[in-house]
Order: C-alpha cells, then sequence, then structure tokens
C-alpha cells in the first residue's frame, strides 16, 4: 500500500497545504528507518502503516478543556483480503516529530499491534472497559502492553522508549509545532471522546483473521514465559 496515499488525496482537495505534504515526503525516510530497526530488534515483521491526514484530538467530558492529540493508532480493519491491523500514523508526527520520537512511537504502537494480535488470537475481546477521561485512557493504554524488553534485543530502543513514554509520549517541540502548524492553522481534525475511540469487530472476521507465523509463536512463546515465571512466584 502506499503510505501517503491519504495525503496526497487531502492535498490535491486543497484541505492539506503542498509544504506539508513536501516535508512528510522528505522525512518519510526516518519512518522507513524506524521500521527496519524494528524488524531487526523483535524478529518479526512490522504491520502495513499509512500516513493520515486528519488529526484525531481526544477530549474528556469529565476534565473540561483538557485535550490530547494521538499521534499514532493501531486500528483493525475489513480489507480485501479480510481482517488485518493497521498503523495510523499522523502527519504532524511525521512533519514535526524528532527522529527519535518518530521511532519511539513506531515501537510503542507495534506492542499495541502485538496485544491486538494477542487478544484476537486468544478471542478475548468480550470485556472491555471504558475510558471516560484522559488519564484513564492513559493508564489503561500502558496496561494492556508487553514491556519493550520482551520484544527488542535492542537496549538502545528500550530505553528511547521508555524516556519518551515514561508518562505519555513526551515530545513538547512536537505538542508546540503541531499546536502553531496544524491546528490553529485549521488544517484537519477530528474530536474523539475516549469512550467513543472503540472499533468493534466482527467476530467471525477475528476468527479467520490470518496471523503472522512468527508473531504466533512470538505470542505463544511469552504466553509460556509469562506462565512459568507466575508459577515461580507462587
Amino acid at each position: 500500500m502506499n503510505p501517503l496515499l491519504r495525503l496526497e488525496e487531502a492535498e490535491r482537495s486543497g484541505r492539506i497545504p503542498p509544504p506539508i505534504l513536501n516535508r512528510v515526503r522528505k522525512r518519510m525516510k526516518y519512518v522507513e528507518e524506524g521500521v527496519a530497526k524494528i524488524e531487526l530488534a523483535s524478529g518479526l515483521k512490522y504491520p502495513p502503516y499509512y500516513v493520515e491526514a486528519i488529526l484525531p484530538l481526544s477530549s474528556s467530558r469529565v476534565e473540561t478543556g483538557q485535550i490530547g492529540i494521538f499521534y499514532a493508532r493501531t486500528i483493525p480493519t475489513e480489507g480485501p483480503s479480510g481482517l488485518e491491523i493497521l498503523i495510523q500514523l499522523s502527519a504532524p508526527l511525521i512533519a514535526f516529530g524528532l527522529k527519535t520520537t518518530i521511532k519511539s512511537v513506531l515501537a510503542h504502537e507495534f506492542l499495541h499491534y502485538m496485544e491486538i494480535t494477542r487478544r484476537f488470537n486468544k478471542l478475548d475481546v468480550v470485556s472491555e472497559a471504558l475510558s471516560t477521561s484522559l488519564f484513564e485512557s492513559l493508564y489503561s493504554d500502558y496496561g494492556r502492553l508487553f514491556e519493550p524488553r520482551l520484544i527488542f534485543s535492542d537496549k538502545r530502543l528500550v530505553k528511547l522508549m521508555k524516556d519518551r513514554f515514561s508518562n505519555g509520549l513526551s515530545d513538547r517541540s512536537l505538542n508546540e509545532k503541531t499546536l502553531k502548524e496544524w491546528i490553529e492553522k485549521g488544517l484537519p481534525t477530528v474530536s474523539l471522546s475516549p469512550e467513543s475511540n472503540v472499533i468493534r469487530v466482527p467476530i467471525s472476521s477475528i476468527m479467520n483473521m490470518r496471523v503472522d507465523p512468527l508473531l504466533k509463536l512470538k505470542l505463544e512463546e511469552l504466553e509460556r514465559e509469562g506462565y512459568e515465571r507466575k508459577q515461580r512466584r507462587s
């Protein structure tokens, strides 16, 4: 798939200025480098990804005035070949993010990809608690992921993720540029509440989903090691 297709369509329709598209094109090399490092460090193939022209914003009905930015999301979707899991990268992340931030976000979303695949593979998709505040969304976001050290052999990547995601994504420059160069200039955004940021997938699609054999083996290994650790502690 062409990862810039949606951004190119938005530029042709006049919703995105050409300089933004050109900047993203030039900086896609950082995405490609990050994906290559993640694949090397995990021994697994990175899922398909694309750049989204519409920036998702999150607001909470409990915390007045608090807004969050979804710089990336991991989304199960129905495609021509059946259910697949895609990584959605926001245009501001690529246009304004540091190279290290882009890499850490790619790695973070890879952990989401692994966790969603694990849950689909085990049919663990029924009890998903709704979050009504940004704090709860952040907490549940981290509570569901594998520890990076269990997935990545690259210690520098693991440290980078710890530094960048110690308490949510930490990149003040990215936040400031996104606010000034994207949101305040009226470029495309969409507002999502934490409780509405839920994707419903038919159980039949989940049961027929094709899982990368190497990923399936890795998930089985992680489950076995987790069980053995629990047994040793009991």
